[in-house]
């Protein structure tokens, strides 16, 4: 659990609290291969207990490879739970056991799987996404596809397209769950960097697009302030995310890329997924510096300027 959020701290001793009371269920179609055992949202434990443990698992886990497979793993070295065939109570208790989800929503995760911590399913290659970082979304990261999706933005999808990105490397600047590679605005054969402070949004992002590698979970500025002037192809900073982008940020990052996308807040939009995160006081000043930039084009689309220069 090293690098895990400290505001996670209180809900992962619940869950360490909640796994040996469990009704866990054998695997029995991966007996000799991959064993684990499972639990069913809804059959096994309650959904409103099962959403929670999603929560955390998809929050404070890390990326690992099952086979080719990527997925979000909790690892709990010291936690005892009986694991084996059934009935359970009469198998060896499990010091140590690793837990993962099948889904990257709550709304369609239904299934949570439990193994040992020693166990390996294939090559571990899976990018790395430990942080120090709080950030206040890795709890609700689980929830941010279905919200984004209710809040009508990928409508602004097309436009964006007509861009034409896909054909440069993307470095995204708040990736968020990756919403820009949802829409296709980058691919695999010219790559994509995302940068994205919350630990369980990035594990949203690599359970998607699994041929992401270049990943940086910590705050922009932070990223942009690493030793060296790195120069980029095009920079996006999409639906909201430019708006925590400070205005000298702005005019410093039109010199080191080759193209920019940016996508301001115009006020705050009642339906945006981060409402509940206040906008930083330079929030008007970066989106004045955007539309000032040499030869920038801007317009408005749906609620957010977009900033091309």
């Amino acid at each position: 659990m090293s690098g895990t959020n400290r505001s996670l701290e209180p809900e992962l001793r619940w869950l360490i609290s909640e796994l040996p009371t469990w009704a866990w269920k054998w695997a029995s179609t991966f007996e000799g291969g991959a064993e684990h055992s499972y639990v069913i949202k809804g059959r096994h434990i309650d959904e409103t207990t099962y959403e929670r443990a999603a929560r955390i698992i998809h929050g404070a886990g890390t990326p690992r490879k099952f086979y080719r497979r990527l997925n979000i793993e909790l690892h709990l070295p010291q936690v005892d739970v009986p694991f084996g065939r059934e009935p359970l109570g009469q198998r060896p208790v499990q010091r140590g056991v690793k837990l993962w989800l099948m889904s990257h929503r709550t709304s369609v995760s239904k299934t949570l799987n439990i193994a040992p911590v020693t166990a390996e399913y294939g090559r571990q290659d899976a990018p790395a996404t430990a942080s120090d970082s709080d950030s206040p979304w890795d709890l609700a990261a689980l929830d941010f596809d279905d919200a984004l999706e209710a809040s009508g933005v990928l409508a602004l999808g097309e436009r964006l397209r007509q861009l034409g990105l896909e054909a440069r490397h993307v470095t995204d600047l708040g990736s968020r769950a990756g919403a820009a590679l949802d829409l296709g605005l980058a691919c695999q054969q010219h790559g994509d960097t995302a940068v994205e402070s919350g630990r369980g949004l990035m594990h949203s992002l690599l359970f998607k697009h699994q041929w992401v590698r270049d990943v940086h979970v910590l705050p922009v500025e932070e990223f942009l302030q690493a030793p060296g002037e790195r120069r980029f192809e095009t920079v996006v900073s999409l639906f909201g995310a430019a708006s925590y982008l400070r205005p000298e940020r702005i005019r410093s990052l039109q010199a080191r890329s080759e193209r920019l996308v940016l996508m301001h807040h115009l006020g705050r939009p009642e339906h945006d997924f981060f409402a509940e995160t206040h906008l930083p006081d330079w929030s008007e000043a970066s989106r004045a510096a955007a539309t000032a930039l040499p030869g920038a084009k801007s317009e408005r689309l749906g609620d957010y300027l977009l900033t091309l220069a």
